[in-house]
């Protein structure tokens, strides 16, 4: 009689560890599923912005490419005043230069508006990938704890 008993709490305690054991594991496998998953969307958050990034390096050089040229532009109207040798020389030389600067003014101004426009573009684009990657995390993260709730209350069901 008393093996019986040895023999089927021994089984009872087999009977109850294994669901457990299975729970555990299937909670396991989602949890490293859902860390995989969150994983994956900071890896892609990273990536464009990074791409946004690089986009808005490539319009801030652009830009000061443009406002280069203009200067240069302007500098070189500039120099023609110091080459007059009459008044009336001067004077077109002056005008020349004045139209000259100001329109090298208006190309830098507006090269660095298309650029700041760039990097606002380029930083929305990052937050958006930011956002979406926690969306995604906080998404997997649940269905892991759903699973893991999910498979706590198939195990106290058997027991």
């Amino acid at each position: 009689m008393k093996r019986i008993l040895v023999a089927l709490t021994s089984v009872l305690l087999v009977s109850t560890a294994h669901p457990q054991t299975a729970t555990h594991s299937e909670a396991e496998k989602a949890q490293l599923k859902a860390n995989s998953e969150k994983s994956e969307a900071q890896a892609t958050a990273n990536k464009k912005k990074a791409e946004a990034q690089s986009d808005a390096d490539k319009a801030q050089a652009s830009a000061n490419e443009d406002k280069a040229s203009a200067q240069a532009d302007a500098d070189k109207n500039a120099a023609k005043m110091q080459k007059a040798t009459t008044p009336k020389e001067a004077s077109d030389a002056r005008a020349d230069a004045a139209r000259a600067q100001a329109k090298a003014d208006k190309k830098k101004r507006d090269a660095q508006a298309k650029a700041d426009r760039k990097k606002h573009d380029a930083a929305n684009d990052a937050n958006v990938a930011q956002a979406k990657a926690n969306k995604e995390a906080v998404e997997a993260q649940n269905d892991a704890n759903k699973k893991a709730a999910d498979q706590k209350v198939d195990a106290a069901k058997k027991q």
